[in-house]
């Protein structure tokens, strides 16, 4: 189904019809990552027992980008209305990495819309940068001084700007550059906050589920929210990674099913 939602035609599905509402979001990846390929099969496996939506985020799957640089606050916002529009007061949010940095951010900044969390693969912790990391910053920072400067010599002009391109591709991560250029700003912005100070404040009760070999978002995130949030729980695959949700659905839905019906040991 289409939705308009802050001006943009937004891909949504409303699935099941009895139950309390759960909302899905999913990860970051507007080249490889949607709703139809990475939330529906929960959502027809959740659909039984409950009204289940889910959404596109803006430039992912079948909804189409929006025209400026958004962080995780815009992107929040975009989902409570979306919410609106669906005619979803509360809910249980689903979330799959960069959807649990918006899930947080709801949870933390509107209780009142949020009933419980389940969140698998969580992003939104930065971790400190060691020696190594600090250097290559120090270095990039002053490479791209030089050829800014460079670049103000009109001969050089061409060279400085291609050489500062090659310089930032060689720095940047690879999910930043497997995001499209129309997107990479609000992947800077959306990576750049760190979220951990608002984990003591959200006391909704929260499911963590982790592999423990996740590399997008390791295990050390999953434990410190674990430890930060009052009523969180963590739930740990062995062998598994950034997709242990999808890996083991089944499994993942028995335990969210548990977890909902109050039946989850925590």
């Amino acid at each position: 189904m289409k939705l308009n939602v802050g001006g943009l035609e937004a891909h949504a599905e409303r699935l099941g019809e009895g139950g309390e509402a759960l909302l899905l979001l999913h990860g970051w990846g507007p080249r490889s990552v949607s709703l139809e390929k990475n939330l529906l099969p929960l959502a027809q496996r959740l659909k039984g027992q409950y009204r289940v939506c889910a959404l596109d985020f803006p430039g992912h799957g079948e909804t189409p980008a929006q025209g400026e640089d958004w962080g995780v606050p815009e992107y929040a916002q975009w989902t409570l209305q979306a919410m609106d529009a669906l005619g979803i007061h509360q809910t249980t949010l689903i979330a799959h990495s960069f959807g649990g940095r918006v899930a947080l951010y709801l949870a933390a900044h509107h209780p009142e819309r949020v009933k419980k969390l389940i969140l698998t693969g969580c992003a939104g912790l930065r971790e400190k940068p060691g020696p190594r990391a600090q250097l290559r910053a120090i270095g990039f920072k002053a490479g791209r001084v030089a050829l800014e400067l460079t670049g103000r010599i009109p001969p050089l002009k061409a060279w400085a700007g291609t050489t500062l391109g090659m310089l930032r591709e060689a720095m940047s991560s690879a999910d930043y550059l497997l995001t499209p250029e129309n997107l990479r700003g609000s992947f800077s912005k959306i990576v750049r906050q760190d979220l951990r100070p608002l984990l003591p404040g959200i006391g909704h009760q929260t499911l963590l589920v982790w592999g423990d070999k996740d590399r997008a978002t390791p295990l050390w995130m999953g434990k410190a929210m674990a430890q930060a949030m009052p009523n969180a729980t963590l739930l740990v695959y062995e062998g598994d990674d950034h997709w242990a949700y999808q890996n083991q659905l089944a499994r993942f839905v028995n335990a969210v099913e548990a977890f909902l019906e109050e039946d989850f040991l925590l």
